[in-house]
């Protein structure tokens, strides 16, 4: 099945920052064995809620018998009696209400104060619209169709406003009623641009596709619009919030199938609605493009093509430095590389909302790839004792420092001190470690073989193999920040940000251009070197793919164009050898 994501699709800035500025608050609070409370749901999705529990952010419903801790204000906003409430109370306030619903609550508030009655067009029991009358000085009237306007009492100067997440059609079809019945009206259009703009997507998606599937909550407001303006639009519509209510039966009718979501729903269902739906075969499909499809699939979960790619770049790098390419050399980095992969996805606590259909593959076949992984250990320091003492040694290292990447190393009672138990708990440690391990095994363990030969040109190609893996690394850590934020993973994106880890990324790609420029000058490299400026171009490709969402990033094409950089470089090894023997 043929799958068209919405761009706008998840998260908008107010959810974003508001999950941001509570997830810093319970890594500051761990420090403090503070509790951070939220008041009342921080969003409208159930699955978040239960990401931030497990977090120990606990939500309140009422104050009573609160007497500390910090507390988020969510998203929606509140009343500002209630936050006069939490400030009596001695509690510390964490404002995370949404700049869009703060500006409307000014909006409420100024124009209140000099005398104006306020109507909301919005869902009168909806957190937001609570919070938005707490500022209308009892001045507030609350309409959600066209036919509460009749209801409205007489009125001489009226401010009209919207919830953020309002239907804009029906905003501007009330508008127009009120205009009629009142004398003076202010009109501000207070639906927030990410609303606007999904709403839109949303309609004009639905002539694209056969059918559309609306992922969120059933209580959140603007993905239950979404959902009843998808059906308006003509389109069979399937709203669910995760991909567990998928009726496969009924989308397997249709070819081309269209996804939005809600600004509450995160990334990690939408994209287990996604992978769902791209299994699901049409009726009248034809059985090779799927059994090609379930293979290629296969070779990427099961990391087999990661581990492939591990070998054609170690390939490259020996044709990059002129020496015969090991067969055990070979082996050994197939074998590392996929036992460390398979074994640390069971440790992953991330792997369920950065890759949720991975991670459940991985739980369905849990004995084999347990087995695969100890095995692929086992064989790789087997290769490593035939090549030498010094290898051998160099790999266990590897192996353990791999294997203890997830595990608790330092005792709790040190945690005040150090506030590092676990190797991962170092700042950007996954990002710099998984390229720092595939350097080593790559670049580094064949120069062990027979004793330590470590040359200038050794380190040059400890370089190249870093940043090339370093670059594939962190652009996965971009498409997984969110999931990470979550769970606190310690990524370079999530450490520094977005738009400077690309920075970053561009800046290394462009120094390790220059040394693979030079270093063939001083005779350290072969002519191969200049022939490997391609896969710099093809890593700057990735990662402005990546930045303009040419591709949907969670998707396996995505991952497969990502990966095949290092196949890429094997590749021209390869035709570098065959040109360099005819010659």
């Amino acid at each position: 099945m043929k799958v068209k994501v919405a761009r706008t699709a998840g998260f908008c800035m107010g959810v974003r920052k508001a999950l941001e500025a509570v997830l810093a608050a319970t890594t500051e609070a761990s420090a403090t064995k503070e509790t951070v409370y939220t008041y009342g749901p921080l969003i409208h999705n159930n699955q978040v809620l239960e990401v931030l529990e497990a977090r120990g952010v606990r939500c309140l419903e009422e104050l009573d018998g609160t007497d500390s801790g910090r507390i988020a204000i969510r998203a929606h906003g509140i009343p500002p009696q209630e936050r006069r409430i939490i400030k009596e109370k001695g509690l510390k306030i964490l404002d995370a209400t949404c700049p869009r619903v703060a500006k409307v609550q000014g909006i409420i508030k100024k124009h209140a104060l000099r005398g104006y009655e306020v109507v909301i067009v919005g869902d009168d029991n909806h957190a937001e619209v609570l919070g938005l009358k707490g500022f209308s000085n009892n001045r507030a009237h609350v309409v959600s169709k066209m036919e509460d306007v009749q209801t409205l009492p007489p009125m001489e100067r009226v401010l009209v406003v919207a919830q953020t997440t309002q239907d804009e059609a029906i905003f501007n079809e009330i508008v127009e009623v009120l205009q009629k019945r009142f004398p003076e009206v202010i009109v501000r259009n207070t639906i927030c641009d990410s609303t606007h703009n999904r709403q839109q997507e949303v309609r004009s998606l639905s002539k694209e596709v056969e059918a559309m599937v609306v992922v969120g909550g059933r209580h959140s407001a603007n993905t239950r619009r979404l959902a009843d303006i998808a059906m308006a639009s003509g389109v069979p519509t399937f709203h669910v919030e995760t991909a567990d209510e998928l009726d496969r039966k009924k989308l397997s009718a249709f070819r081309v199938v269209g996804v939005t979501a809600g600004a509450s729903t995160p990334n990690w269902l939408i994209s287990r609605v996604v992978r769902q739906l791209e299994t699901i075969e049409p009726e009248t499909a034809h059985p090779l493009p799927r059994i090609l499809r379930r293979f290629f699939r296969f070779l990427m979960e099961s990391n087999l093509y990661v581990a492939g790619g591990a070998c054609c770049l170690g390939y490259a790098t020996a044709v990059l430095e002129g020496v015969k390419p090991r067969g055990l050399a070979a082996a050994i980095t197939f074998l590392y590389v996929f036992a460390m992969h398979v074994l640390n996805r069971y440790t992953d606590r991330a792997a369920h909302l950065n890759d949720p259909a991975r991670a459940g593959f991985y739980e369905r076949h849990l004995i084999p790839f347990a087995v695969a992984g100890i095995v692929s250990v086992l064989l790789a320091v087997g290769c490593a004792a035939l090549m030498g003492l010094e290898v051998l040694f160099a790999l266990v290292v590897m192996i353990a420092l791999g294997l203890l990447y997830s595990i608790r190393i330092v005792p709790e009672i040190w945690l005040s001190a150090v506030r590092v138990s676990k190797l991962k708990d170092i700042p950007a440690s996954k990002t710099v470690f998984v390229a720092g391990a595939w350097s080593a095994v790559i670049a580094l363990l064949p120069k062990l073989y027979g004793g330590l030969h470590v040359r200038l040109s050794t380190i040059c190609l400890l370089l190249v193999v870093f940043v090339l893996v370093f670059v594939r690394s962190a652009i996965f850590d971009l498409v997984d920040i969110q999931g990470d934020r979550f769970v606190g993973e310690e990524t370079v994106p999530v450490v520094i940000g977005e738009k400077r880890t690309i920075k970053l990324l561009l800046h290394l790609i462009l120094l390790m251009a220059i040394l693979l420029t030079v270093v063939p000058l001083y005779g350290l490299f072969t002519f191969f070197s200049y022939l490997m400026l391609a896969s710099c171009a093809y890593a700057i490709f990735c990662v402005y793919t990546y930045n303009r969402k040419l591709m949907r990033p969670d998707s396996l094409a995505f991952e497969a164009l990502v990966e095949s950089n290092f196949y890429f470089a094997g590749i021209l090894a390869l035709l570098y050898q065959v040109l360099a023997a005819r010659l």
